[in-house]
Order: structure tokens, then C-alpha cells, then sequence
């Protein structure tokens, strides 16, 4: 099974939840300005959709959209509790939240800030909204240590990828309160930090 990512993009998600798993996939780098792997194949074979992340099984069968590789690769290692059964409010919260992340944080806000196409004054309005949208996710880590509660989710891992592209909007996840709390928090789970650290070296020679 493989997983393909590209570094610092959402993608990294899964590659924390893949390392913080230790589940037997290997991780293959994918630039998204070539379009094509580090073995130099073309990510279009790979994907007619043309974007990270992409989930291949062993029977050549592939699976994308983020949201969904998530939950995936979360029922690979139930007894890690990632993503609790759907029956239970910390499922619920966890796909709730995941969702949120997808739509409101990502595709809503980040997506037209990181364009280069996008219009000046529509950035400064999605950087305007992502703050406002954070700040929901900050009333609620102000009473929880994490998305879904007190344990690490699939839906955290995701945040993670936001809170870390939006610092580089000029966004402060720092600074003293519940985003910053939880931004501690996740810095200190190893996978966390090691997926960053990689990803952010790897972006030097092939983002």
C-alpha cells in the first residue's frame, strides 16, 4: 500500500496519522509543481483527480479526497481510537469537526489565500475569515483538549495541517490562549513533530 503526499500540503495529515499508527504504508513525496512523484512518475496515472493525497492499495485500487483517507486509515488501527464508532458522541464529534475542517477551514479560507490567482482583496477577506472560523475551533479547545475530547482524533491531525499553513499566512497559533495551548499539545506527540520536520525539509529540494 502507498501513500502519496506532498510536503506541507493537507496531505500531511495522513502522514501524521500514518506515523503516529506505525501502519505498514509507504510514503512516496509527490511534487505539485511537476506533477509527478519522486520516481518520476506522472501523479495524473496515478490519479485522474491530479491532486494529493492519494491512497493506492495493494490491488492497485486507489482512494482519494483527504476526509475520507482519514477515516480510512484510522479503522486500520481501531485500538488506537482515532476515530470511535460512529455510535458514540466522540465519533460523531470527530466527523463533525472533521467536516468542518474540510470545508470551512481548508476549502473556505486557505484554499483562495494559497492561489496565486486569487484576487488581493479576496485573500485579505479569506485570511479575515479564517480567523473568525478559528476562533470557534479556539471556544472549543478552550474547554477540551482535543477535537473530539480528551484524545488525539483524526479530525486533530487535520487542524494541525491548518494551524501550521496558516501560521505561514501570518496567522499567530502561538500566542497565549486555547489555540496556542493545543498547538502545544500537538508539538509534543513525536509523530507530530517528526512529519513537520520532514515535510518542511523536503519542501526545500521538492514542493
Amino acid at each position: 500500500m502507498e501513500y502519496y503526499y506532498s510536503p506541507l500540503a493537507c496531505s500531511l495529515a495522513g502522514h501524521i496519522v500514518i506515523r503516529e499508527a506505525a501502519l505498514p504504508i509507504e510514503l512516496v513525496p509527490v511534487s505539485l509543481v511537476r506533477k509527478q512523484d519522486v520516481r518520476g512518475q506522472s501523479l495524473g496515472d496515478i490519479s485522474a483527480k491530479n491532486q494529493v493525497p492519494v491512497l493506492r492499495f495493494d490491488d492497485g485500487h486507489v482512494l482519494t479526497e483527504l476526509g475520507v483517507i482519514l477515516q480510512v486509515l484510522a479503522d486500520m488501527a481501531p485500538g488506537l481510537g482515532y476515530l470511535q464508532p460512529r455510535s458514540t458522541l466522540a465519533g460523531q464529534r470527530t466527523l463533525e469537526w472533521l467536516n468542518f475542517v474540510a470545508t470551512e477551514l481548508h476549502k473556505h479560507c486557505l484554499y483562495p489565500m494559497f492561489q496565486k490567482d486569487t484576487p488581493a482583496e479576496v485573500k485579505a477577506w479569506a485570511k479575515q475569515n479564517l480567523a473568525g472560523k478559528l476562533a470557534i475551533a479556539a471556544d472549543h479547545l478552550g474547554r477540551h483538549h482535543y477535537l473530539a475530547g480528551d484524545d488525539f482524533s483524526v479530525a486533530d491531525a487535520y487542524l494541525g495541517w491548518v494551524l501550521m499553513l496558516g501560521s505561514r499566512a501570518g496567522i499567530d497559533i502561538a500566542g497565549p490562549g486555547p489555540l496556542g495551548a493545543y498547538w502545544v499539545r500537538l508539538s509534543r506527540r513525536p509523530a507530530f513533530r517528526e512529519c513537520l520536520a520532514l515535510e518542511a525539509e523536503l519542501y526545500k529540494s521538492f514542493a
